[in-house]
């Protein structure tokens, strides 16, 4: 169940890291997390898992989404707004830092 916190807005100018305390298991081409505070686990498909390692070093919504979009060959539009759901997501499990 995501935190109460609410998610500030993501525009392409958002800078995402990684957040602080977690572990991380390659299985296949998914990735598994556990938040070593909470003890909360999180799962990633083989795409999320593709941005999870695109985030190794921070960098910009907008850098994150054209990176996609030309490795994808899919809409931009789409691929944003199903990222910012993700990111929202794991942002409320503090994975990532949005900001």
């Amino acid at each position: 169940m995501p935190s109460a916190r609410p998610t500030p807005p993501i525009d392409d100018a958002t800078i995402i890291r990684r957040g602080g305390s977690f572990l991380t298991a390659g299985v296949g081409d998914e990735t598994v997390m556990m938040n070593a505070s909470t003890g909360r686990y999180f799962g990633l498909d083989d795409i999320g898992s593709d941005i999870w390692r695109r985030l190794e070093t921070p960098l910009s919504f907008g850098a994150l989404i054209d990176a996609l979009t030309a490795h994808y060959q899919a809409d931009r539009a789409v691929i944003a707004d199903d990222v910012r759901k993700l990111l929202a997501e794991m942002a409320a499990d503090d994975l990532v830092k949005l900001g």
